[in-house]
């Protein structure tokens, strides 16, 4: 027979239990039952005259029961509260109704959150395909079409927005300036019709790639630029660095990557 199914078979043959007990029965923190007491949220049946022992009747494990289901349905403990003191059948209908619509919306939110994971997974592995090392030699020009990016308005956004980690940074170096964004889909909008979108101009770059901490980037920047005017290229002022590798994925900054481009005016 089932251990829980003893136990609660056990402790149905008591009027009472304690505080220990219960949590047991119900695979909760005794301290949580604690808590629920002193803010009156589930309060023992009565105490144990000579040491004060906590005693619950066994039938308030349904009360206990359903505090830990709302609470896993996101509730506050306040609206738990005011749940069980004003539940009855139509109102226990009505919540259970509202509560499919909560999962339902959740499971949009995560179906979201699992498109943007493979995103992040695609643009890694595209990027680190067949790139056993890295040469600041090796350099490659391509041409892209206008590419969106949600520009960061200023450090609260970078840190506050999970955009940033689960879409690539890219950073904007300009005359001793940086601003950041996050490299998003072309069909971003779609999903997020509210985002404020801006362009990477479209046009050839001269691409290159650093191996290292963002500090030492402005080395691999300069080389690729020398390369490029070495090679007849006339270039925009912006250097634009896409971070393949960074602190979200790789604690070790010597191992971080950053694809350089630089727009050309050719």
């Amino acid at each position: 027979m089932d251990s829980m199914l003893i136990n609660s078979y056990h402790y149905h043959m008591q009027e009472y239990v304690t505080a220990g007990e219960l949590s047991q029965l119900c695979n909760l923190h005794v301290q949580t039952l604690h808590y629920y007491d002193r803010i009156g949220l589930l309060k023992p049946a009565m105490r144990r005259s000579y040491d004060g022992t906590r005693l619950y009747r066994f039938d308030q494990v349904y009360k206990l029961t359903t505090i830990r289901y709302q609470k896993r349905l996101g509730k506050t403990l306040s609206e738990i509260r005011a749940y069980m003191e004003s539940c009855d059948v139509k109102g226990t209908l009505d919540d259970l109704k509202q509560q499919i619509q909560i999962v339902h919306n959740r499971m949009d939110e995560l179906k979201v959150v699992e498109t943007m994971l493979h995103e992040k997974i695609s643009f890694i592995e595209q990027k680190l395909s067949g790139k056993k090392t890295v040469d600041p030699q090796k350099v490659d020009t391509h041409w892209f079409p206008p590419r969106p990016y949600i520009a960061a308005q200023g450090d609260e956004f970078q840190f506050g927005n999970d955009y940033f980690y689960v879409y690539p940074t890219v950073v904007f170096h300009e005359d001793g300036k940086k601003s950041f964004g996050v490299y998003v889909p072309d069909d971003f909008d779609k999903e997020h019709a509210l985002a404020q979108l801006s362009y990477i101009p479209e046009g050839l770059y001269f691409c290159g790639y650093h191996l290292g901490s963002y500090e030492t980037i402005y080395s691999s920047i300069n080389s690729l630029r020398s390369l490029a005017l070495e090679a007849g290229h006339v270039l925009s002022n912006q250097n634009v660095c896409f971070n393949i590798i960074d602190q979200f994925i790789e604690p070790d900054t010597n191992k971080y990557l950053t694809e350089i481009q630089i727009l050309t005016n050719n």
